[in-house]
């Protein structure tokens, strides 16, 4: 057994995973195993291929042999993480602990279980358990910020990212949760880090504009030019995957659980039959900086959610568009009005601007749902599809959101610089007027991965009109 178990090893070590399971299943047909390290090891390679389920069975064999085998258990931890099943995770830290209590690495498996099941305190009291064992662990630094982040204590949340930050400069999810971060809040401390000190030089620079005052194109080029400067200049090599800059309140729309449901059953939350948006489409990339621009210091009476966006979801025609959300046809009407008033002065023509229910994606299987006459009314059938998926969810917080605050942020300017890039995709020549290097990001060939051309000629058909 000790020989194949070395040759199983040396599979691994080759990374030959797929060699490693045939030799394992040959293996286990020809006779019956009663050796805990090859179910171990066996549970392993299919972990490393995402067969959680398959894994966790192997490593519940290994420790009928032998009960007191960590990394079986520690296995079990991880492949229920895997599975989101936070429960079951924890159990099983907990017995490895009873076992071996002085593994940091242990406690920080169970705080991040325990911040999934929004037990907070808890989790927090097994970070600090896991940075007394190991205080140079940027990971955890960054975990604990992001537990104190999900309950509102945002000075800690950000004393721990920027701590993430002095043991790794590089460390990309500390660094993109303080940006985050920074789009809502500022630090009241003064905190020694050069994204802190930048969004703060960023805010400085303010576009001085009036929404009665129209504004030009030389105007926006110079401040983008400014403000991009001094981000190049204070932070090398920070990219976001983003490409949608939000001006939000504190209303949560909750759309990712909205989608959940529509993904997974093909029916309409009933809470999108009463959302309802403001669609405008500028024509090129500088008018959609305008745009931020008029969205920034647009004043609404409810604050209401407005983002600016480039279109990249597949099929979905259009190229670059501003969204505001509104509840209710009454305040739709109201905003439209008053917008629509607005942008004539702030563009100087008339911008392609209409009125629409919910979300894109949902009209393509119900055409109806977008019309503001409320044709389309929900079918309260679907309401015991909604009740699996928040019933499976059952253990997920309702997050919360915060008013954004003015001007412009870090995560702006990357976003900006994204959108600059999209333009230079699809041939929108104007994004040469900005005169700046524009490096290739990886993530909008993955993003727009089959659908340049069409991209292309949704530009050419929106200046034609």
């Amino acid at each position: 057994m000790k020989s194949k178990i070395r040759d199983l090893q040396i599979l691994l070590q080759k990374e030959d995973l797929f060699g490693a399971k045939n030799f394992c299943e040959d293996f286990l047909r020809n006779q019956n195993i009663d050796d805990a390290k090859f179910y171990n090891l066996y549970a392993l390679i299919l972990y490393k291929l995402n067969n959680y389920e398959h894994a966790i069975d192997n490593w519940k064999k290994s420790l009928e042999i032998d009960p007191n085998v960590i990394e079986s258990y520690n296995g079990l931890a991880n492949s229920f993480l895997k599975l989101e099943k936070f429960d079951e995770a924890i159990k099983n830290f907990d017995q490895i602990l009873k076992i071996k209590p002085s593994i940091g690495e242990i406690y920080h498996g169970k705080a991040f279980a325990l911040m999934n099941l929004c037990k907070f305190d808890d989790a927090i009291n097994n970070f600090k358990i896991a940075l007394k064992k190991n205080p140079n662990n940027p990971d955890i630094y960054n975990m604990l910020g992001s537990t104190f982040f999900r309950q509102k204590k945002w000075e800690e949340a950000c004393e721990n990212f920027v701590k993430a930050l002095e043991l790794k400069h590089d460390h990309s999810l500390a660094s993109k949760n303080l940006i985050n971060l920074l789009t809502f809040y500022q630090p009241k401390k003064n905190l020694d880090n050069s994204i802190i000190e930048t969004n703060n030089l960023l805010k400085e620079k303010k576009f001085e504009f009036q929404l009665k005052n129209e504004i030009t194109d030389d105007q926006i080029i110079n401040y983008f030019s400014k403000i991009y400067k001094l981000l190049t200049k204070n932070l090398q090599n920070y990219f976001l995957d983003d490409e949608q800059i939000f001006r939000r309140n504190k209303l949560n729309l909750d759309c990712e659980r909205h989608f959940e449901v529509f993904n997974n059953y093909k029916v309409i939350p009933k809470y999108c039959f009463s959302c309802y948006k403001i669609q405008i489409e500028p024509k090129n990339i500088i008018d959609l900086f305008k745009l931020y621009i008029f969205f920034d210091h647009l004043e609404l009476k409810n604050n209401n959610i407005r983002k600016c966006i480039i279109e990249s979801r597949p099929k979905v025609s259009g190229t670059y568009k501003g969204l505001i959300y509104c509840t209710g046809v009454e305040e739709l009407k109201t905003i439209f009005h008053k917008v629509s008033l607005l942008l004539k002065k702030s563009f100087g023509y008339d911008m392609p601007i209409f009125m629409k229910r919910g979300c894109t994606e949902f009209s393509i299987p119900y055409p109806k749902f977008k019309e503001i006459d409320e044709s389309m009314k929900y079918d309260d059938d679907w309401s015991k599809f909604e009740n699996k998926i928040d019933k499976n969810n059952n253990y997920k917080e309702k997050k919360s959101s915060e008013n954004t605050l003015n001007g412009t942020s870090i995560s702006d300017v990357l976003i900006m610089r994204n959108w600059l890039i999209f333009a230079k995709k699809i041939n929108d020549s104007c994004y040469k007027k900005f005169n700046i290097d524009l490096p290739e990001i990886n993530y909008f060939d993955k993003k727009l991965n089959g659908q340049i051309e069409f991209r292309k000629k949704q530009f050419q058909n929106n200046n034609n009109i």
